[in-house]
């Protein structure tokens, strides 16, 4: 792994779950103390609650329950021009077992970290890859700690760019992106001020402040005592960023709250650029891109750091499955094609809000736009690990109310009895892939044994509210094979073995799988 952002300790994480030896080197000593990303959408969570850390990101998040507004204002303590609650309202329960996390980066970074190193992964801050080499059989690495110079040299069967919008990986790889950087230069200002009296009881998971001498964004941290307002700027007008002295942020960040002799300090800067591209190709032989390697989109609705993510579960449960050997390699193929159609689709949803103005404080609207919900939730793959059989070819995505376990989308969410325990549908798949049925008599178990696949039963037990039936709208006799990233591989209507096996072997990268007879394993 070259890269310790989000991405890259998710895919860490996610590899040692799996028992996959696996190396992060990061450049930085440590994890960037600057917010950057703030608010994981439910999706994301859900990808976080499969290695074990939904529990430490909410408690993680605790503070910051409540602070679900979006709104424009003139300032904090002036006219409030326009409000909303995040998409879907504060109940998400009937789409997810999961909750938004408003954490920013800089508190769930280290805590994918020490999830990461507890399942075993070898994370290297301080170290960077200088070098790498592929061959026939993996990767070979040279990786330099900074502190010291010290060199070593790191042999892999693969290796994940997770290093960054600028990826040196990537760059080395002569892999072009497609879209346009630099829309516009945004500054951060973080600062430290008592935000409690012009905040007025409200908590805001982000605020649209414009008025006569700022125009930007503003978010406050779950103490009401530090903030951080994001201005836009020219770096080539007059002063560029000198022009941004202490003196001068602070006098934005008055006019922002409203207040100017509020005592305030400024603790930090940063400019940076909103980009909205994508990477040409997310796979150059053994060499992955992931994350802001792969793609950059303007951060709107959380959905940059989320979709970096959601990119780790994708690809760490594949390259698990081939260095296990429980995949073939060519499993591996999938994950460009899915990924890349998601990441280019999300990037052209989160520019088309920036560029017309709805991006931050209003619901989205206008030809071409999907709505956040859809867009978490409904975005479906296309590749040879999902069998669908060509229906809806045009549909790029579905609306929450048409998430029914359909080929490449989502699994719905349904509470369920399993093993004494109550879980969500998104709790099933584990190592491998996993089918799931209505009440089955002997010739989906026959399948599923022959297949070498656990088989769920909705039955009165397992489904007392009837989820099988209502949110899957599933006939009698209809099967699923899930996959373990929680994504529908394919669906049948009755007991097919040669189906069954054509579909697992899908999953499993091996076109020409065949059933194995029952009592004899492969």
């Amino acid at each position: 792994m070259a890269g310790g952002g989000v991405t890259g300790l998710t895919t860490a994480a996610y590899l040692a779950s799996r028992g996959v030896p696996t190396v992060l080197v990061e450049r930085r000593p440590a994890p960037s103390p600057h917010p950057r990303a703030r608010g994981f959408n439910p999706r994301a969570v859900e990808v976080l609650r499969a290695v074990g850390l939904e529990a430490a990101v909410a408690e993680a998040s605790r503070g910051f329950d409540g602070h679900t507004l979006r709104a424009r204002v003139r300032s904090l303590t002036g006219e409030e021009l326009l409000r909303h609650d995040l998409p879907g309202g504060a109940d998400l329960g009937g789409l997810t077992p999961c909750r938004w996390a408003l954490l920013s980066q800089d508190r769930l970074e280290p805590l994918i970290r020490a999830r990461a190193e507890e399942l075993g992964a070898d994370v290297r801050f301080g170290t960077e890859l200088t070098t790498f080499e592929q061959e026939d059989d993996g990767v070979r690495a040279q990786v330099v700690h900074r502190a010291t110079g010290r060199v070593a040299e790191v042999r892999a069967n693969y290796l994940v760019a997770a290093d960054g919008p600028r990826s040196r990986v990537r760059e080395r790889l002569s892999i072009p992106v497609h879209g346009r950087w630099g829309l516009h230069h945004q500054l951060s200002i973080v600062f430290d001020a008592d935000l409690a009296a012009p905040l007025r009881g409200r908590r805001f998971a982000i605020c649209q402040v414009q008025n006569d001498v700022v125009d930007g964004l503003l978010v406050h941290d779950d103490t009401l005592r530090q903030g951080t307002l994001y201005v836009r700027f020219d770096p080539s007008a007059e002063g560029g960023m000198d022009a941004f002295t202490r003196q001068r942020c602070a006098e934005l960040v008055r006019a922002a709250i409203g207040d100017p002799d509020l005592p305030l300090s400024i603790r930090d800067t940063q400019p940076w650029e909103l980009s909205a591209v994508t990477a040409a190709r997310f796979r150059d032989g053994r060499v992955f891109l992931a994350g802001d390697a792969a793609h950059v989109m303007p951060p709107v609705s959380g959905f940059g750091a989320s979709t970096g993510i959601q990119d780790a579960q994708n690809l760490a449960w594949k390259l698990a499955a081939v260095v296990s050997g429980e995949a073939g390699a060519r499993l591996l193929d999938s994950y460009e094609q899915e990924r890349l159609a998601v990441a280019a689709l999300t990037v052209d949803q989160c520019r088309r809000r920036v560029t017309n103005g709805t991006g931050f404080a209003a619901p989205q609207r206008g030809e071409g736009m999907l709505d956040d919900l859809t867009l978490t939730f409904g975005l479906r793959y296309r590749s040879g690990a999902v069998l669908d059989e060509g229906v809806d070819p045009d549909v790029s995505a579905y609306g929450p109310a048409d998430l029914t376990g359909r080929p490449g989308t989502r699994l719905p969410h349904v509470w369920l009895r399993h093993l004494g325990r109550r879980i969500s549908t998104l709790d099933l798949p584990v190592a491998g892939p996993v089918l799931l049925a209505g009440p089955v008599g002997d010739g989906w178990r026959t399948a599923a044994a022959r297949n070498e696949l656990t088989l769920v039963a909705f039955d009165g037990d397992t489904d007392p509210d009837g989820g099988w039936e209502r949110r899957f709208r599933a006939a009698p006799g209809e099967a699923i094979l899930l996959r373990p990233d929680g994504y529908v591989a394919w669906r049948a209507p009755a007991p097919d073995d040669a189906a069954l096996a054509t579909a697992a072997g899908a999953v499993r990268g091996r076109a020409d799988a065949v059933p194995t007879p029952v009592g004899q394993r492969r």
